[in-house]
C-alpha cells in the first residue's frame, strides 16, 4: 500500500501526503499569525483612506514617477544625456542598432 502513495522519479521520490502536511503546516503557522495580530481596525473611519509613505494621499494611484524617484534623481545627468541623444526618428534607432550589431559581430568574430 506504501509504494503506491510515492512517485519515483530520476531526483527522488515524491509523496503527497508529505506535501499535505507541509500545506497543513504552513496554513496553521500562518492562521497562528494572523490570530495574534492587532485588533484596532475599525471600518467606515479615517483607517480606511489612502496613506503613502507617511502622507494621507489625495490621489491613491502610485505612479512610476513616484516609485523611482530616488533612482531617476540619482541618474537624472545620465538620463539627460540620453535625452540628448533622443530623437524620436525610428531610423536614427535602426542605424545606432545596425551600427552596434556590426561593433559586436567583429567583437566576435
Amino acid at each position: 500500500m506504501e509504494e503506491t502513495l510515492k512517485i519515483i522519479t530520476g531526483q527522488g521520490f515524491w509523496s503527497p501526503l508529505l506535501w499535505l502536511a507541509a500545506a497543513l503546516g504552513i496554513l496553521l503557522l500562518a492562521f497562528f499569525l494572523w490570530s495574534r495580530g492587532r485588533r484596532e481596525y475599525k471600518r467606515g473611519t479615517e483607517q480606511e483612506l489612502p496613506f503613502l509613505s507617511g502622507e494621507r494621499a489625495e490621489d491613491p494611484r502610485v505612479g512610476a514617477s513616484h516609485l523611482y524617484w530616488g533612482f531617476v534623481e540619482a541618474l537624472k545627468p545620465f538620463l539627460n544625456g540620453l535625452r540628448d541623444w533622443h530623437s524620436g526618428v525610428i531610423t536614427d534607432y535602426v542605424g545606432w542598432f545596425v551600427v552596434i550589431l556590426v561593433v559586436v559581430l567583429l567583437l566576435v568574430l
